[in-house]
């Protein structure tokens, strides 16, 4: 069947949790649309981080345009039944139009390495590059397209995946060999997709002579960049001095 194509999105693929998406659109069903444009507090249970990668989910699929107008195919996916054959027939026209590249493989033997390849098209690269194969997947997967044994190898639901998170500052991205780091790319499909918030929250609170000091953060920490990755813990690391300090004795 011919794929309908659009304009290309300026959006990146997605790359939060395939369950976040499904979620976000259970909300629009439970609270329905609020009129016809969308923006971040629409999910305002939800951290912000995961508010713009929502919205920028739906960009990218075309359910919403590129200034959050709700498209008409947002209201046929509200109206369908979760988990429905209706939900589906909306979604998997949007996903081979929005992947073409993915599509264009033939996904029955693709393997993880010629999937990398057609999301890194998209403008992805690295663990976000991952991320967001395994949302394709999972998404292609709940839509019932059939996929290689290969691209499904280490796909497993809810029930069987870990929930536990890993710290940036237990674990430093460059303690991992280079061993390492090339088992963690061939194995992009067999990493467990966590279903909780892809985001942390983080609050720390000083003593001052005047008052208290409190400073708290939302945000994924291995989506920081190098940048924001030294401001970040040097504001902690500077809190922790002064805490330090503090203490009687000091």
């Amino acid at each position: 069947m011919a794929t309908t194509q659009r304009a290309p999105s300026t959006t990146l693929p997605p790359y939060l949790p395939f369950k976040t998406f499904q979620s976000a659109v259970q909300n629009l069903r439970a609270h329905g649309l609020p009129g016809e444009k969308l923006d971040k507090t629409t999910w305002n249970t939800r951290s912000s981080v995961d508010q713009a990668s929502i919205l920028g989910a739906l960009k990218f699929l075309g359910l919403v345009d590129e200034t959050e107008r709700v498209q008409p195919v947002l209201k046929n996916l509200v109206d369908a039944p979760e988990n429905s054959e209706q939900e589906k027939a909306v979604l998997i026209p949007l996903l081979r139009s929005a992947y073409l590249k993915a599509f264009e493989l033939n996904l029955k033997t693709a393997t993880p390495g010629q999937l990398e390849n057609a999301i890194e098209s998209l403008g992805v690269t690295g663990a976000t590059r991952d991320r967001a194969a395994r949302f394709f997947l999972k998404a292609a997967n709940h839509c019932g397209v059939e996929l290689s044994a290969r691209l499904t190898a280490g796909m497993r639901s809810k029930s069987e995946s870990t929930t536990a998170g890993i710290d940036e500052s237990d674990v430093g991205a460059s303690a991992a060999t280079p061993r390492t780091r090339r088992r963690r790319r061939s194995n992009m499909s067999e990493q467990p997709e966590h279903d909780e918030e892809p985001s942390g929250q983080a609050v720390k609170m000083i003593r001052l002579n005047t008052g208290e000091l409190t400073l708290s953060g939302t945000f994924n920490p291995f989506e920081l960049d190098t940048e924001e990755r030294k401001l970040v813990y040097d504001i902690i690391d500077l809190m922790k001095q002064h805490e330090e300090k503090s203490k009687p004795g000091n």
